[in-house]
């Protein structure tokens, strides 16, 4: 049996073998996960073939890949690497190094994110400021984050959190540089504009759970070419091999070899082959999935809107597409009963819960130890997301009897303890 026979019965098996998947209609007997399976045997043979090729770190299907995302999000670049937490990293160092940031400027940050949204900024020697968050969509408040600026504030850090665009019109009238966290806002919109196209570089997650994988990776997209160049330089040890411009310096440090000369203080955030394997063929997916997760959130906040339940819910803003990357909820002041005793009755059907993001990180053990950290103001809707929010899942593989199997467990709870 030649090669070419060979990998046909491979990929015959594996199709066989994964003829499940992607999970496309999840059973709501079985509750609401947090994720189901979005991947099948296309991202899987793929990946097998950047394998067998025995070329699996950064290369060619990194490079389509980055091509297809920069057009997706209307961008001149991307620049994958190997997770949002590290692209989050990446912007930041790259507009210091790019002059934009200097060590010791302040950036706005919301209180309400992740944890890898607020470290790059401290780790790039800037000064991070929580700033409250908006009651309507629990992104960075416009408002509280114009009364938060100083003689040495410089950028601004905007969160869509959980899928919601934040409010990028008002947000850009603060004079600020901003760089957008859309991590878990894959096809998410203001207006016209698709999230990470609006700042001056923007960022995304592929984790596992979010609503396209490459098991872990991430990418920045930017449309600035020197920014783009000193990325890719960042990303792989500072070295200038990705540069655009990798010619012209080698030529002014004759004494060194090209291939090892470093201009930047670097890391290694490289992306492998197979990651971007599965990113090549989930890409084609996300109309899809993007289109079922909105569609379920709008009618889930409609349901939930009129059910007389002491929940809020924060729908799709006008003018914005919302991500729907999981469902999120705030337990009113005055319920009869604590948010510790609804997720636990949540769990036990089966419907995974989890708090909002990091909660208010202010409020988190780590920020005594995040350099210079500093909190200008009281932070009452972050406080109110942090005691009483939380989330469940949203997903492409979920229909109208999930939202029917979460409202019946949700009204059954509050019939029980009111």
């Amino acid at each position: 049996m030649d090669s070419m026979e060979q990998h046909s019965q491979i990929a015959h098996l594996i199709r066989q073998a994964m003829n499940h998947l992607p999970v496309l209609r999840h059973d709501p007997s079985q509750g609401i996960p947090l994720q189901v399976p979005g991947f099948g045997p296309d991202e899987v043979l793929e990946a097998l073939d950047a394998m067998m090729s025995t070329y699996v770190t950064m290369g060619r299907r990194v490079q389509r890949f980055e091509r297809a995302w920069a057009e997706y999000c209307g961008t001149r670049h991307a620049i994958m690497v190997n997770s949002g937490s590290s692209a989050n990293l990446l912007a930041f160092q790259a507009l210091v190094a790019a002059g934009d940031l200097r060590p010791g400027d302040e950036v706005l940050v919301p209180a309400v994110a992740w944890s890898t949204s607020l470290f790059p900024v401290a780790q790039s020697g800037l000064v991070p400021v929580l700033v409250d968050v908006h009651p309507a969509n629990i992104c960075i408040d416009p408002g509280a984050a114009r009364r938060a600026i100083t003689s040495r504030t410089r950028a601004l850090l905007a969160v869509h959190l959980l899928g919601c665009p934040a409010d990028m019109g008002e947000l850009r009238k603060l004079g600020l540089l901003l760089v957008e966290d859309a991590c878990g806002a894959h096809g998410a919109r203001a207006g016209q504009s698709p999230v990470g196209s609006m700042g001056v570089a923007g960022t995304f997650s592929f984790f596992f759970s979010h609503h396209i994988t490459t098991a872990e990776g991430g990418i920045l997209v930017t449309d600035r070419d020197d920014l783009a160049d000193i990325c890719r330089s960042i990303r792989a040890h500072g070295w200038i091999r990705e540069m655009s411009t990798a010619r012209e310096i080698a030529r002014t440090h004759p004494d060194l070899d090209s291939r090892f000369l470093f201009l930047h203080p670097g890391y290694n955030l490289r992306p492998t082959e197979m990651a971007a394997a599965f990113g090549l063929h989930q890409l084609e997916r996300l109309p899809g999935f993007l289109e079922t997760r909105r569609r379920n959130h709008r009618e889930w906040c409609r349901r939930l809107s009129g059910s007389g339940l002491p929940l809020q819910v924060f729908p799709e803003p006008e003018g914005m597409l919302h991500a729907g990357f999981s469902f999120p909820m705030l337990l009113s002041p005055h319920a009869p009963y604590a948010r510790s005793e609804l997720l636990a009755f949540l769990e036990g059907r089966n419907i995974a819960t989890r708090p909002i993001s990091g909660g208010n990180l202010a409020r988190q053990p780590v920020a005594q130890l995040v350099p210079g950290l500093r909190v200008p103001a009281s932070l009452p809707v972050a406080d109110a997301i942090h005691d009483r929010g939380f989330f469940v899942g949203n997903s492409h593989a979920f229909g109208s009897a999930h939202g029917d199997l979460l409202i019946d467990t949700l009204e059954e709870f509050h019939n029980e303890h009111r």
